[in-house]
């Protein structure tokens, strides 16, 4: 059996927090595991931030749409949202190897969120952005062997 919300929030602060919230409600009424709940909170809170500072630049409102999909095995979470196109993944991931000071900015979020996720995913539909992440419940594969396989 399949559980699941969607909810439209404008991207500001105000948004951040209710699907925050919304999220928070959904994994305690389904038992989400701890450990899928932490990695699905880090990468909700740095997509909604990333959201909020740089996809609306330029707009005076937008607005962002947050499904959750619950099944036996996995978390599906889409966030979609308006504006030109932009593939968050087309960025290559950070130089972690490098000392902090002779890293460039950015991109660390992203990163993080690639590590935590068993697939990340972007599509335009409908022209709209639409960013895909999976994480498995149990058993879940490394993102590198989910990418190569």
């Amino acid at each position: 059996m399949r559980h699941g919300f969607e909810l439209c929030v404008g991207v500001d602060p105000d948004g951040v927090g209710k699907a925050n919230a919304a999220f928070a409600g959904f994994a305690e009424a389904h038992a989400i595991p701890a450990g899928v709940r932490r990695s699905m909170n880090v990468a909700l809170d740095e997509l909604l931030a990333n959201e909020l500072s740089h996809g609306n630049a330029g707009r005076q409102a937008g607005s962002l749409t947050v499904g959750m999909e619950l099944d036996q095995e996995r978390v599906v979470l889409t966030l979609t949202s308006e504006g030109p196109p932009f593939d968050p993944l087309r960025r290559a991931a950070p130089d972690t190897t490098l000392p902090v000071d002779k890293r460039p900015v950015g991109g660390l979020g992203l990163h993080l969120v690639r590590e935590l996720m068993d697939e990340v995913r972007y599509e335009r539909r409908n022209g709209q952005n639409v960013l895909v992440l999976v994480k498995l419940l149990a058993g879940g594969q490394q993102n590198d062997q989910v990418e190569a396989g």
